[in-house]
């Protein structure tokens, strides 16, 4: 075998002082065969992505991925590509995903397959391996998916000569239930056949007994439920099992109940000790998130058969589709039949139901409470109780913050900042108004779409209106607005808003594309701020209906709306010469600049001095009072100049989303709720990127840089972009027109510091400098925690 680039799993070290055992994977993607059509041409352009994943569900990680090459206007490619990949068989699968690289916007989805890895045979002297055909499978109901992959795919000698993981290793014919082989001459694939099963199966068990039901754990094997004893077993029940269990037996089964739970939904067993002080509510949990989601109706009805008529299952009010029953341990939870999803939470209130009897949760009417304090979110934990993150300080509580006595409940849910939870969060506060019409009409010209709009929506006195639905209509087009006009009127409102031309905004000075407040928008237009209100009420429609608006703002504007204090380091993406002046004087005695604290300011050629305190044009800057100086220059820089329009925004903005809603988010955050996240093309940064030192394109470090970059979720892509750039916004071009101080500035990665040190960014200059760590998960590890808390790590460990 020639020798050839290894990708996938980088072992580790264990406690032994040796590497973990791992298998080398040989696979060949060998072609495509009666692909889906993707354009009016009736061909595609295919490629082949192959992800290596470890975990599922929010716990699943892309520890590599590789691409095949791109065959041009076919629907049979034929690729021929081989690939080695190092992996761990029973923690790891491959996912092969189809793309049509043919698309003006992005690339086109032509369909998946998914190999679990423990079940592949091994290459060995005299043994004949065949080429394998497999359906390719949608990812959702609206794919439109045909066709099949050929693959080879073997185990092969290590020549490297590490620990070869044997006992991972379970050869078998079967393949995975829910993907199907297709042999040879089996090519009529137009449409996704259903998995077919074995024609030499065994002889049928015996039924089960009444109330008992067979279910699949997250690792395939083999439980039994009963319903009416409310346990579960591995062993398979008989007729004579429905009253049989001894105690030991039940417990034993509600034991092996609980680490089907905790393996299901990744909870470690420190966090899972509390679950064990409800056994029903294991066993709830079981009945309930492993299989309930997965259901149809009617194993709905087996878990509430034995239940009477109850006054609190009353349909009445669900939307739907929608159906109420109640769980084993007498909790109500409600079934959305159209989704095939069910929750705690009643859709008709936005709110949990309670979890019964449960002593750990205090007896508390919310409506008696009042809202959670500024920065505050409820969220429901795994075992139904209710806990409360303080976002400001970063930790967790099972203390509701309104309730005067402590409740000691045990250790608390470590600290998370996922934006999508914040972003739902959010979405159950802002709660459509009543008693008002169930639309509010705006009608506008395409080319007076700015001026339309301010005098409708400015004209409103009673703002509830606009809080219910938006009803778009272009003059001289048909009124059907099903949501597509409306996000179409957003996006053209924000051109026209946001256009320098106006006057109201101006870019910064580094770049064409963050925008900023003009602080001399007054001499511009005398009603600014009237246009500045009724900007704000634009804004907070766009987050009350779940639009976005066509702009990016300079990070200093965001704090300003979370009420947050600006620093010095905020001037850093917004003027670099400014902020390498303060920086001088930070680090250097002022005395030789004869400062005093007063600024000259410039409007249309006009200077005028501007004091910063009371008298203090004739008050010098020395080493003493430097500090001083610097806050206020960032003061007036940032907000007094600008300040009354700022407040027209935040007046208009309020009316709409109350302010303390946005206290969850930070800056960052922020940026993503308003602006939203765009599609961040990987591989267009990576051949828009440059290096520094002694880093280049196949050094180790920066080929881990990259795998990261990868596995990252487009939202971590996007706060890795803010924290080396500044901002989330990728200009309209690509990452080849990125600004920096000095003008056109691509991406850079310099080697930096030593390995103690967290990455460190200048955002000036698009730059991150990134120490040579000695392996990818360290990379991994101090990456993410210097792009979550970039103010606190301060470069070094």
């Amino acid at each position: 075998m020639e020798e050839q680039a290894v990708n996938g799993y980088q072992p580790q070290m264990g406690l032994n002082g040796h590497l973990e055992p791992t298998k080398l994977l040989r696979l060949k993607v060998i072609s495509g065969h009666n692909l889906a059509k993707k354009d009016i041409f009736g061909a595609s352009d295919p490629y082949v992505r192959i992800d290596l994943i470890r975990g599922d569900g929010d716990d699943e990680e892309v520890l590599d991925a590789v691409l095949t090459k791109t065959k041009r206007r076919t629907l049979n490619p034929v690729w021929n590509q081989e690939f080695l990949f190092r992996v761990k068989p029973a923690e790891h699968r491959l996912v092969l995903e189809v793309y049509d690289e043919n698309r003006l916007t992005r690339d086109d989805f032509l369909g998946r397959i998914e190999l679990p890895l423990a079940n592949l045979p091994s290459q060995r002297e005299g043994r004949t391996i065949s080429e394998k055909n497999y359906v390719l499978r949608p990812r959702s109901a609206r794919s439109h998916v045909r066709g099949h992959l050929r693959l080879y795919h073997a185990y092969v000698p290590d020549p490297a000569g590490l620990p070869d993981d044997e006992d991972a290793l379970q050869e078998t014919t079967e393949h995975d239930p829910d993907w199907e082989v297709v042999e040879d001459g089996d090519t009529d694939t137009s449409e996704t056949p259903a998995p077919q099963p074995s024609t030499s199966a065994p002889a049928a068990p015996a039924p089960l007994p009444s109330d008992w039901e067979e279910r699949q754990d997250a690792i395939g094997r083999v439980y039994y439920v009963s319903h009416a004893l409310r346990l579960t077993q591995w062993e398979r029940p008989d007729a004579g099992t429905t009253q049989g269990a001894t105690s030991d037996e039940s417990q034993r089964s509600l034991d092996s109940a609980h680490e089907v739970y905790r393996r299901r939904f990744h909870i470690s067993a420190d966090d899972s000790d509390s679950t064990h002080q409800n056994n029903h509510a294991i066993v709830d949990q079981l009945t309930h998130n492993l299989s309930l989601r997965e259901s149809d109706s009617r194993r709905s009805s087996v878990v509430s058969a034995n239940v009477p008529t109850d006054p609190d299952l009353s349909p009445e009010g669900l939307p739907p589709g929608w159906t109420v029953q109640r769980a084993p341990n007498n909790r109500i939870f409600f079934i959305d039949h159209c989704n095939k999803t069910t929750t705690w939470i009643d859709p008709r209130t936005n709110k949990p139901t309670p979890l019964p009897d449960d002593p750990n949760q205090p007896k508390r009417a919310d409506d008696e409470l009042g809202p959670l304090p500024d920065g505050w979110e409820e969220r429901v934990h795994a075992d139904g109780r209710i806990f409360f993150i303080d976002h400001k300080n970063r930790t967790t509580t099972w203390e509701d913050p309104r309730m005067q006595n402590p409740n000691i409940a045990g250790e608390v849910v470590p600290y998370s900042r996922d934006y999508k939870q914040k972003y739902e969060y959010l979405r159950n506060q802002l709660k459509r108004p009543s008693g008002v019409p169930n639309k509010f009409e705006i009608k506008v010209h395409r080319t007076s779409v700015f001026e339309d709009s301010f005098r409708i929506i400015s004209c409103v006195t009673r703002v509830e209106l606009l809080k219910t639905k938006l009803w778009i209509e272009f003059h001289g087009e048909p009124a059907y607005d099903y949501g597509g006009l409306s996000r179409e009127w957003f996006f053209l409102l924000s051109h026209e808003m946001f256009n320098p031309y106006y006057g109201l905004f101006e870019y910064s000075a580094m770049d064409n594309y963050t925008l900023q407040i003009n602080p001399a928008s007054g001499l511009c237009n005398d009603d600014h701020l009237a246009y500045f209100k009724f900007i704000g009420r634009v804004a907070g429609m766009a987050v009350f209906h779940g639009k976005l608006l066509d702009a990016f703002f300079i990070r200093p504007f965001y704090k300003m709306m979370l009420a947050k204090p600006i620093e010095l380091k905020d001037m850093e993406s917004v003027d670099s010469e400014y902020y390498n002046s303060l920086m001088w004087i930070k680090d250097n005695d002022p005395a030789d600049l004869m400062l005093t604290f007063a600024v000259d300011e410039e409007n249309f050629g006009k200077k005028n001095e501007r004091e910063l305190k009371p008298n203090g044009a004739v008050i010098s800057v020395t080493n003493e009072n430097k500090n001083e100086y610097i806050g206020l220059i960032i003061e007036w820089r940032f907000v007094s100049r600008i300040k009354p329009q700022m407040n027209a925004i935040l007046e208009g903005f309020n009316e709409i989303v109350p302010l303390p809603l946005l206290k969850i988010f930070d800056e960052n955050e922020l940026e993503l709720l308003m602006c939203g996240l765009g599609n961040i093309d990987v591989k267009n940064w990576k051949q828009n990127t440059v290096y520094k030192g002694d880093y280049h394109a196949n050094h180790m470090v920066i080929q881990w840089f990259w795998r990261v970059v990868l596995s990252f979720s487009n939202e971590m892509r996007a706060r890795l972009l803010q924290f080396v750039t500044g901002t989330s916004r990728v200009p309209m071009n690509g990452f080849k027109e990125l600004y920096g101080s000095n003008g056109p500035q691509l991406f850079t990665i310099e080697k930096w510091g030593a390995p103690n040190n967290y990455p460190r960014a200048h955002t000036c200059f698009n730059r991150l400098d990134l120490p040579a760590y000695g392996s990818y998960q360290v990379l991994r590890d101090r990456l993410v925690k210097a792009i979550e808390s970039p103010q606190v790590f301060d470069g070094v460990d």
